[in-house]
């Protein structure tokens, strides 16, 4: 279970910063509208928000990871290095760090 739970959480970061990164949206929220679409809307109706989409794609993903994570045999599932989830973490925070480095360089 362990297992799942630290696949579920490396996955949902990782499809999450993706998604950012490269502007992957099933759909946005215009909260001028207060309304959800699945295309661009004219600029009348004000900026999109891509975050719920984010966070669905990455829950959705993250999921059916944990489920075919916990799938698995149990005895490559301890083989498992425990540091794993930390070092994805890690690996994660380091690169979200590099691209936003523009905020701190005052381009």
């Amino acid at each position: 279970m362990a297992f799942a739970l630290a696949v579920f959480a490396g996955v949902f970061a990782s499809v999450y910063l993706a998604s950012f990164v490269f502007g992957w949206t099933l759909f946005r929220y215009y909260p001028l509208l207060a309304e959800f679409s699945t295309q661009d809307l004219p600029r009348i109706a004000g900026p999109a928000m891509g975050w719920y989409a984010w966070l669905l794609q990455g829950f959705v993903a993250a999921t059916i990871a944990a489920l075919l994570a916990l799938a698995l045999p149990r005895r490559w599932t301890d083989r498992a290095w425990p540091g794993i989830g930390w070092f994805v973490s890690v690996l994660l925070i380091l690169y979200t760090g590099y691209y936003e480095l523009h905020w701190f360089q005052g381009n």
